[in-house]
């Protein structure tokens, strides 16, 4: 898998983990989403089956009952206490393939202290 890396200060961590996993260029993630603004979890399936790539419909929420994301997916992650202007908790995509993380925002495995795995979806 090749790294795609989000534009400094965007929100574009949901078009450029669609671009990782199917293979294509930003520019084409982006016309598939329709924006290029942060994404949400119906964007982001539409726009990778749109591509031709088999995911599950929602996100599978992590927790200790459900501790291995599987082989391939989109992982979810918040920041606690840190919410964004539209009240939501601040969050970013990363892909996670056979355990390895490649994170469109270059910052991974540093910067991400107080953010935890929230939710991943299912890469078929």
């Amino acid at each position: 898998m090749k790294l795609v890396l989000q534009p400094e200060g965007s929100s574009q961590c949901g078009q450029a983990c669609i671009a990782m996993i199917a293979g294509v260029s930003l520019k084409r993630a982006i016309e598939a989403v329709g924006h290029e603004h942060a994404t949400n979890t119906k964007e982001v399936v539409d726009a990778l089956r749109s591509l031709g790539i088999y995911c599950n419909d929602k996100l599978v929420r992590f927790s200790r009952r459900r501790p291995n994301i599987p082989p391939k997916a989109i992982v979810h992650i918040c920041r606690s206490g840190v919410v964004t202007e539209r009240r939501r908790p601040q969050s970013h995509w990363m892909v996670s393939v056979d355990g390895r993380i490649f994170d469109p925002g270059g910052r991974y495995p540093h910067g991400f202290d107080n953010w935890k795995i929230k939710s991943y979806l299912e890469i078929q």
